[in-house]
């Protein structure tokens, strides 16, 4: 069993409240030999603090949760590393959880780590929540912790989000590939329901109209955002005659050239590609490829300051702007 508070106060001859005190870190005038003594005696006994006895007085867990729609998608097992480190740093434990970008799991998950007792919630939704948008509002409205709506966000709800500008990002992909003299590009998207891939294809658009091309309804190839949707757009883009390719996400181009690897077709020997994410120059193995680069760091340490700002005690809670933060992407060209 593990010694208590009690115990080490009964060896060192103290209270509780003072034992609490050092181990606490708290100001106390007890003297240096008793705090030593203290010490000695919890680190023999390898001490731990009891964090939900903790939890009970101070009314926090010190624990936050995120929710991502596909932890297998680089993208969002990147930005969980990143925050989790960035709020252990200040002392807080983060839970991971994956809604395998399904809405039911989403309403599942926010119940299940609120019954966790966490103080705060990153929340990337589900593409699927996006069919289900006055119901996710009336839920997160009702929510009794503070929370960031993270990369995927709800437009028209007014609640702290980080996100960034899809349509500038897809807009500098497609008017490189115009720049370098294509004009039949198609563009690999989700085009059903999911918000980021729609403001893509504005986008993409939006550069293709500046050149006055009209863009055939072939060019627009649908896909989810993993793999195996890349590979059977790989499929339909042969079928084509476009000379280039902007794909939405980098999981989807990992299965786009897969696809042309098995046909023995090259990139960007005899396609071009502009991805987007800028995640895969470990596992291209020479493949030069430009991509969208959104800086994930920036994502997840403006979410933190976000929500950090609204973790606070109950005497300084106070009213306050939700705040609204769009991020810039960037092209990097290889």
């Amino acid at each position: 069993m593990p010694i208590t508070l009690k115990e080490i106060a009964k060896q060192a001859g103290i209270s509780i409240s003072s034992v609490s005190l050092v181990l606490n870190n708290k100001p106390n005038r007890i003297s240096e030999q008793t705090k030593e003594l203290i010490k000695k005696i919890a680190e023999e006994n390898q001490y731990r603090p009891n964090t939900i006895a903790r939890s009970l007085v101070t009314r926090q867990t010190k624990t936050l949760g995120l929710i991502i729609p596909d932890i297998e998608n680089i993208f969002f097992s990147k930005l969980a590393k990143i925050l989790e480190i960035e709020v252990r740093k200040e002392g807080y434990t983060l839970i991971i959880v994956n809604s395998n970008d399904k809405f039911s799991e989403d309403l599942l998950l926010i119940d299940l780590l609120i019954s966790r007792g966490v103080d705060g919630l990153f929340l990337a939704i589900s593409n699927e929540s996006y069919l289900h948008e006055e119901e996710l509002v009336e839920k997160l409205t009702k929510l009794p912790i503070p929370f960031v709506m993270i990369d995927r966000i709800l437009e028209s709800f007014e609640c702290n989000k980080v996100y960034f500008d899809n349509i500038t990002g897809a807009y500098l992909a497609t008017k490189y590939l115009l720049e370098q003299g294509h004009r039949k590009i198609s563009c690999v998207c989700n085009t059903y329901i999911s918000k980021n891939s729609l403001s893509r294809i504005n986008g993409y658009k939006k550069a293709m109209d500046e050149y006055k091309i009209k863009v055939p309804k072939e060019y627009i190839i649908p896909a989810n955002y993993r793999v195996e949707g890349g590979y059977l757009a790989g499929e339909q883009i042969l079928k084509t005659d476009c000379t280039a390719i902007f794909v939405c996400n980098d999981m989807m181009t990992l299965g786009v050239i897969k696809k042309f690897y098995e046909c023995g077709i090259h990139v960007p020997d005899d396609y071009s590609i502009v991805s987007y994410d800028n995640l895969l120059s470990d596992f291209l193995f020479g493949i030069k490829l430009s991509s969208v680069d959104q800086d994930i760091n920036e994502l997840g340490i403006s979410s933190w300051k976000v929500l950090k700002d609204c973790l606070v005690s109950d005497d300084q809670k106070r009213e306050s702007i939700p705040q609204d933060i769009c991020l810039s992407p960037k092209l990097i060209i290889r």
